[in-house]
């Protein structure tokens, strides 16, 4: 049985595990690797956050007076899913609840993940589907992890200099407390840029960020226009390059654990579709 599928036109070959639907490879003509090849440093790629965004308080949430435990960025990136369909330049993996999701997420849903090549670009699409009668809650986002080695020569790019200071992370949950971090629509990259965890960002103008190399062609410019939050992370000092775009977050620090009042829960009365676009330059 295939646990690796591989999608391909002129410009990229991609591919994608079984397990999570994680992007794990994009390779191009020149073959440069854009994507973070795990190891000891991170031991993943590319996976899918679903139904939650980080961390709870305390691991749990509470629904209706229910406490039900559910570990960082969720289950998906755990499951094996199943190949819908799949075409040379296009592929659709689809998840959906079982006994073991409904002990953590007590909700019905179906949820499809579809990467498409257009040239250089690979389009990665999120559509959830509301299996029940009741509405469902939901949160997911991409976590890509981009090569950038070495670290101290890259950059990312902010489209728009119209944006809002960066919220930081108090322990695994987001801070009250907001800073700035990007000078002259660039955020520099060093050794120490995410000593205290991922930099994360709403209510930004920029449709796109690109992560670039300043003494190189190389860049990956991601269309985030569709989520409201942004993420930047990577271990301190490790040669790559978290761009994230999320429809949800971490609790806040404050937060009183119920997941219907959670900031950045999406309520879900049928279905909900969301895409961002990778584009690579090397």
């Amino acid at each position: 049985m295939l646990d690796k599928f591989t999608i391909r036109n002129s410009f990229l070959e991609v591919s994608i595990k079984k397990k999570g639907a994680e992007l794990c490879s994009v390779i191009n003509t020149n073959g440069t690797e854009f994507i973070w090849q795990a190891g000891e440093i991170w031991p993943r790629h590319a996976p899918i956050l679903f139904p939650i965004i980080g961390s709870l308080i305390d691991h749990e949430y509470i629904i209706d007076g229910k406490v039900f435990p559910l570990k960082h960025h969720g289950f998906a990136r755990d499951i094996d899913f199943e190949m819908l369909h799949q075409s040379e330049h296009s592929i659709c993996l689809v998840l959906q609840q079982n006994e073991s999701t409904k002990a953590h997420y007590p909700f019905d849903f179906t949820l499809l993940i579809t990467y498409t090549l257009d040239k250089n670009v690979l389009k990665q699409t999120f559509r959830v589907i509301n299996n029940a009668e009741d509405d469902l809650l939901v949160s997911f986002g991409g976590h890509p992890a981009f090569n950038a080695d070495p670290i101290e020569d890259f950059e990312v790019y902010f489209e728009d200099d119209a944006f809002k200071s960066c919220n930081l992370l108090e322990g695994p949950y987001i801070s009250l407390n907001k800073e700035s971090v990007v000078q002259n629509n660039i955020l520099d990259i060093t050794k120490d840029t995410f000593s205290r965890d991922a930099l994360v960002f709403e209510g930004l103008k920029s449709k796109h960020v690109v992560l670039r190399n300043a003494k190189s062609n190389y860049k990956v410019k991601v269309n985030i226009s569709d989520f409201p939050y942004l993420g930047i992370w990577a271990k301190p000092g490790a040669p790559y390059v978290c761009i994230e775009p999320w429809e949800g977050l971490a609790d806040l620090v404050d937060h009183d654990k119920n997941f219907r009042s959670k900031k950045g829960v999406v309520v879900v009365k049928d279905e909900i579709c969301k895409s961002f676009t990778m584009e690579f330059t090397d």
